[in-house]
């Protein structure tokens, strides 16, 4: 991003997206949903940041999160981390940069009694560097966006997530700096551009959550504010260091999702949820035409889905 690019954007969204913004529109936290109550959450990337706030936020209200992780150990602390609250938390162990993980997990939630009743698509990476998963597939493409549409899909195909059934997916106001495109979905190592990728995975969430609310489920595209997470310390060292004091905590960056699910407010075509509420998909004029069609962005994923299902099937997909 240019400089004035860069000025025009921090200054247009320091207050609305900080702590400040979160503040000034009366909302606090951690809060009780009693919309939750008895419901089944399935919550990616819960082992930290927003996902972890997430899901004891499900369990604080009654609810059951499905919370799922990499590694057993965060896991755990997790689940201890439930004592003495109305609600419990039940793990599952998965990389979500595999999509044979994913498909196994998938198959664990269908068989699981009772199903799903939301799905929140909270885990996301951005990297610097071109990185491919074990699948060979670019990591980023993978975990973003490719993964959690082959997760969702294969659980509303097997019924254990039904019509009417919630699904969130955690967006960014990063996505604010691309039109929607295919040229930085899925990028090859030469001239590798995680920010572009980011905001392009991001973008394509919502061609996502518009089609499944057209196919009859609760279905929104939301961001989180600007929060002091892990993955910001990691993949925005300058960016955190200069706004620490502002950033929002991450029961704050979890916030809405949580209501989004409880309250159940009819989806809007097009809109980023924000601070509980729709807000527009673009910011900036340079945006607004799009580079691809949604057919064309969901018409990737579904022959890259197949793809690989059909590489795991005959053992060919490392």
């Amino acid at each position: 991003m240019s400089l004035s690019k860069t000025i025009n954007f921090y200054g247009r969204f320091l207050i609305p997206f900080s702590r400040i913004g979160f503040t000034l529109k009366g909302l606090s936290v951690p809060e009780q949903h009693e919309g939750l109550k008895g419901r089944a959450v399935l919550i990616t990337g819960a082992t930290g940041g927003i996902g972890a706030a997430m899901a004891l936020g499900v369990a604080r209200s009654g609810g059951t999160a499905l919370a799922v992780g990499r590694g057993d150990g965060k896991l755990a602390k997790l689940v201890a981390g439930t004592e003495g609250l109305p609600g419990r938390i039940e793990p599952f162990k998965a990389d979500l940069s595999l999509a044979a993980d994913t498909l196994a997990l998938a198959d664990a939630l269908a068989a699981r009694p009772g199903g799903v009743d939301a799905v929140v698509n909270n885990v996301g990476v951005l990297n610097h560097a071109h990185a491919a998963t074990g699948e060979g597939v670019d990591a980023m493409y993978a975990v973003n966006i490719l993964n959690p549409f082959i997760l969702t899909e294969a659980l509303m195909a097997s019924g254990a997530l039904k019509p009417g059934g919630a699904v969130v997916n955690m967006a960014s106001g990063g996505m604010y700096n691309a039109p929607q495109n295919l040229v930085y979905m899925e990028q090859k190592p030469e001239g590798y551009n995680g920010f572009a990728a980011y905001a392009t995975h991001k973008r394509a969430q919502l061609v996502l959550s518009d089609e499944w609310a057209a196919r009859g489920y609760a279905a929104w595209t939301m961001h989180p504010g600007w929060v002091d997470t892990d993955g910001v310390k990691r993949s925005l060292p300058k960016f955190r260091k200069v706004l620490k004091s502002v950033l929002r905590n991450e029961d704050q960056g979890a916030d809405t999702a949580l209501w989004l699910i409880a309250e159940r407010p009819a989806p809007k075509p097009g809109a980023l949820w924000f601070d509980r509420g729709p807000r527009p998909a673009h910011a900036f004029k340079r945006t607004r035409t799009p580079l691809a069609s949604d057919a064309d962005i969901r018409g990737k994923l579904e022959t890259d889905a197949a793809a690989i299902r059909a590489r795991l099937q005959t053992g060919d997909a490392a």
